[in-house]
């Protein structure tokens, strides 16, 4: 009966039911999406980092995991040292540069012949490698997100440079240049922020580790596997984006909240007679108040399909119009997202529910 009471009565508001689902719809969008986005760039970066196919990644003392932040202080010396190492087969030095053209990521300065000794090379959908210092290489998801083509001109770091060809997406960043180009423009000439390994064999890898712990005692030198785990970590750990996220979850629950303490406390201003004529029937101040949670619960959940719909709809949007930021729905954000929206409703839903419950017979039927 409870249940027939809680359509009945949602089906009987159908305006003030849908506006509510409709809200809770874009908290739940809310959340998913602003944690999407910031998930998928992270996850995305690491992937494009496993992608390049290196065994090792050796850093510079004091250096960050945060890539973004690290600075270009070990010399590509080091490179002709590491070679001479048993069981390194390629060395590579990288030069990374923070940029925001186009989308937000890193700037790979590149030796193009050891990279791709390194990562296996390029796969070529259109043009070809550096033809001089003032090229670029974009792959495929930048050059769509700019609509852009071999031979193109594009503006990065205060610099001009040719699109020399566009490759296939997942291998370290969306943009290479000439690790020399790169040197000159930020005035760290024979300077590189990390070096990519590749060794003979899986076999050769803790051998080149414990040669590197030796001989370059100050410099960080990582699995692959563990590099990529270790760079994701920290860029979740990131303080202002863990506490924008932490804010944002907060955010959320708190309008979830205050949208169903409002439309409950309205619902029972409305539905006073009713409740009077509930009692009155015999009904207990425990039934009427999980009329109303109930009916709060059924209206949340209503407005969690419908944040799912948002959410996919907005991925789709930006998928089209944004080609380059990736967004990602994880099922564990997606539970926890309909956890919160559970919680903050029931929240929100208690205190109407229990005046509702506790409201006098006699008065409600007397109630105009």
């Amino acid at each position: 009966m409870s249940a027939d009471l809680v359509f009945s009565n949602i089906v009987a508001r159908p305006m003030r039911s849908l506006a509510t689902s409709l809200a809770v719809g874009l908290q739940v969008a809310l959340l998913l999406l602003i944690v999407g986005l910031a998930d998928g760039m992270i996850r995305e970066n690491s992937k494009r980092m496993a992608g390049v196919g290196a065994d090792i990644a050796l850093q510079p003392p004091n250096s960050s995991l945060l890539l973004a932040a690290s600075t270009a202080a070990m010399s590509v010396k080091i490179v002709d040292l590491v070679s001479t190492i048993e069981g390194v087969a390629a060395v590579t030095p990288i030069f990374l540069q923070f940029n925001t053209t186009g989308g937000v990521g890193l700037i790979w300065g590149v030796d193009l012949k050891s990279f791709n000794q390194v990562s296996q090379g390029f796969i070529y959908l259109n043009g070809s490698g550096f033809q001089g210092g003032d090229d670029v290489i974009i792959d495929n998801i930048y050059a769509s997100s700019g609509q852009l083509r071999v031979d193109d001109r594009i503006t990065l770091m205060n610099h001009t440079f040719r699109v020399s060809g566009i490759v296939e997406n997942g291998k370290g960043s969306r943009i290479f240049i000439p690790i020399k180009t790169m040197q000159n423009l930020v005035g760290s000439p024979r300077k590189s922020t990390l070096m990519l390994i590749k060794c003979h064999s899986q076999d050769d890898i803790p051998r080149v580790l414990d040669k590197l712990s030796k001989q370059l005692k100050s410099y960080p030198a990582f699995d692959m596997t563990q590099f990529v785990s270790q760079i994701t970590l920290a860029n979740k750990e990131f303080g202002p984006l863990k506490y924008f996220t932490r804010t944002v979850v907060l955010v959320a629950a708190l309008i979830g909240f205050f949208i169903i303490f409002l439309s409950m406390y309205t619902a029972i201003s409305e539905r006073t007679r009713e409740i009077g004529i509930l009692k009155s029937l015999g009904a207990t101040r425990g039934y009427v108040s999980f009329i109303f949670l109930k009916e709060a619960l059924v209206l949340t959940g209503f407005g969690f399909l419908s944040g799912l719909g948002l959410t996919l709809g907005a991925k789709l949007a930006f998928k089209a119009i944004f080609p380059s930021i990736q967004h990602y729905l994880f099922p564990e954000w997606v539970l926890a997202t309909g956890i919160v929206a559970l919680l903050s409703a029931s929240l929100g839903a208690l205190y109407p529910a229990f005046w509702a419950a506790s409201q006098d017979p006699i008065e409600t039927l007397t109630y105009e």
